[in-house]
């Protein structure tokens, strides 16, 4: 069903929890207000922790697999560390994969891991093995006056590697760059320009709700599949709110769907691989079960694909 097989998956999360009563304390908020609105109840902050320290804690598990043949190692970002060098050539140098392979850091913000399996699906031959990391430290972006955005966000890391086979993969992906105002960040060309993530929520929940009902259809209409089909949908972690709305849209059982933003926040492209870890740990899969992922972020964009186990 996917040309690339999730041989291991891993997490990372900063021990730093940060409740919703301690943004009361600060702005004008609470417990109650934050959970009726988003679903979260905590989320990870990192103190003494930059991007890639999380990335480089996500991959170590992978340190007893085989990587002799890992050809690609992408990271999925859009709060990294410096601008160059790649916290992906990071990893490369930290858990010693070979000079030919390839190492890059992208910016397809909450859509950025299931963005990069379409990558990684297109860079990998068949048999090769690949490292796709998400991971964000958003808590250094946010306006800690603004109760908007920064209750929402979250640090975090996740990881999966991957391999190459001769199965056919299906995505649907896209951007839409008339949406850029609506989930910003400060720009280097720009140093008027405030440097705190801002977003506009009641049109990132339009956006949202729609795009995801049809790249969610488009994806098993390539797939040749029903939504029957699926075992679990596992979407970004925005907002309780956001993934309940497309569930009952799609007319599915809650059983399906999978949601621990309750305990992280939005941690971006980091979201769904962390997820795919708890649930891997909790032992939710078992071989051939098929799984949809989908996410959508900053352009806006979005990209869903369907996994098998």
């Amino acid at each position: 069903m996917m040309g690339l097989k999730i041989i291991k998956t891993s997490r990372y999360v900063p021990p730093k929890i940060v409740t919703n009563d301690e943004f009361a304390k600060i702005m004008d908020t609470s417990d109650e207000w934050i959970r009726s609105r988003t679903g979260i109840e905590t989320r990870r902050f990192a103190e003494d922790e930059d991007t890639s320290d999380l990335a480089l804690k996500a991959v170590e598990k992978f340190r007893d697999e085989d990587l002799s043949n890992v050809d690609v190692v992408l990271v999925a970002t859009f709060t990294p560390d410096l601008i160059t060098p790649s916290i992906a050539s990071m990893i490369q140098k930290e858990l010693n994969i070979k000079n030919e392979s390839i190492a890059f850091d992208f910016n397809m913000a909450c859509s950025g891991f299931v963005a990069g399996l379409k990558v990684m699906d297109s860079l990998l031959d068949t048999g090769k093995r690949g490292i796709l990391v998400g991971a964000e430290t958003i808590s250094k972006v946010l306006d800690m006056e603004d109760r908007t955005t920064s209750i929402l966000f979250g640090d975090g890391a996740g990881a999966a590697l991957v391999e190459k086979n001769e199965e056919k993969s299906f995505f649907d992906i896209g951007s839409s760059g008339d949406f850029e105002s609506l989930h910003a960040l400060g720009r280097v060309n720009n140093p008027d320009r405030d440097v705190a993530l801002r977003m506009e929520g009641k049109a990132v929940f339009r956006f949202a709700t729609n795009i995801m009902v049809e790249s969610v259809f488009k994806v098993l209409e390539k797939a040749n599949l029903e939504y029957e089909d699926i075992d679990y949908y596992v979407f970004h972690q925005a907002n309780k709110r956001i993934i309940e709305h497309v569930r009952k849209k799609l007319g599915l059982d809650e059983n399906k769907f999978y949601m621990n933003l309750q305990n992280y926040g939005n941690t971006s492209a980091a979201s769904i691989p962390i997820a795919l870890d708890e649930m891997n740990e909790k032992g939710y899969f078992r071989e051939n079960m098929k799984i949809v992922l989908s996410g959508f972020g900053g352009g806006l964009s979005w990209a869903s694909t369907v996994i098998t186990w």
